[in-house]
């Protein structure tokens, strides 16, 4: 066989060899597109991402659930927190701008944006917080817990002076009156014990005395105690002040005598109650009925 045979027998093995390889890539090609267009299938690598996609959905899936119920037992434990446990104490409620409050600073997520995590990362977050503020809560009222055996002392519960009715009438209760000297309906927030200039005046509950002020206009000379779980005092109109501000007093201490300073239109003792920033009707909380005898025998003070 001579050269130039040899060299056309080589030449066409080649594109025969060529033509075979294109086809089987063609025929490959044509396959993919019927088992990807036409039957709608994955392409194994697909497929294999595909079942991870949906192996992450699923666990996704799961720690929502979990996020609701844990998201549930804690806004139940909140509201039992504000409404029971920290309303027995005195405690202001915690908002709910502050219990629901996320983290600062948005960059802690730009490694997230536009992805799934991004929304459970934040939920986390706030979870999170909302357990450590929860946290402190309950122990602000463990800490009161442990000496609530001192509640029943520190509530203001007698009367601010001797209950004798030969000594004081009461001439103006709690609520709403015409006021004595503008004429028009306005909120009384205490009690008006109507008596002459210097009937002793008791601290009604044990607690520290947190304001002394003597005036000319409005409450005149007058006293506040704050009583703890919640509970504040205040007695008015007075002639005379016997205790200073940061002063612990106990219950029956005599804290100053009666008077008609201020803004008053005769000499009484004008007494009021505040909770948890509230004035609430001090009636409630004493018994008037109760003999002089009872009286300097509970607050354990000789009788004047």
């Amino acid at each position: 066989m001579s050269r130039k045979e040899e060299y056309s027998q080589s030449f066409f093995g080649g594109w025969n060899i060529l033509l075979v390889i294109l086809s089987g890539i063609a025929l490959f090609l044509f396959y993919m597109w019927v088992y990807v267009s036409v039957l709608g299938l994955d392409l194994p690598k697909t497929a294999i991402l595909r079942h991870q996609n949906a192996e992450w959905s699923t666990r996704m899936d799961r720690m929502s659930q979990q996020l609701d119920r844990y998201d549930e037992m804690l806004s139940l434990l909140e509201v039992r927190d504000d409404k029971i446990y920290r309303s027995v104490y005195g405690l202001d409620e915690i908002p709910q701008a502050v219990r629901m409050g996320g983290l600062r600073g948005e960059s802690r997520y730009e490694d997230l944006e536009g992805t799934a995590l991004l929304g459970m990362t934040r939920r986390l977050d706030v979870l999170e917080k909302r357990v450590y503020i929860q946290s402190k809560s309950f122990d602000d009222v463990s800490e009161l817990q442990r000496s609530a055996g001192d509640m029943a002392a520190h509530v203001p519960a007698i009367p601010p002076m001797n209950p004798d009715r030969s000594t004081y009438h009461l001439s103006s209760p709690f609520g709403y009156r015409s006021d004595p000297l503008l004429g028009f309906t306005k909120r009384h927030t205490g009690m008006d014990f109507a008596c002459p200039p210097g009937n002793p005046v008791y601290a009604t509950g044990d607690g520290v005395v947190v304001k002394v002020a003597r005036e000319r206009k409005g409450y005149g000379n007058h006293i506040e105690i704050d009583h703890g779980f919640g509970y504040k005092t205040r007695f008015a109109h007075m002639s005379r002040l016997d205790v200073e501000e940061g002063q612990t007093v106990s219950r029956g201490d005599c804290i100053g005598l009666s008077g008609r300073s201020g803004r008053c239109t005769g000499p009484h003792l004008h007494y009021e109650i505040i909770y948890r920033h509230d004035y609430v009707n001090p009636a409630l909380y004493m018994d008037l009925d109760i003999s002089p005898k009872d009286y300097f025998e509970m607050v354990r003070k000789p009788a004047k």
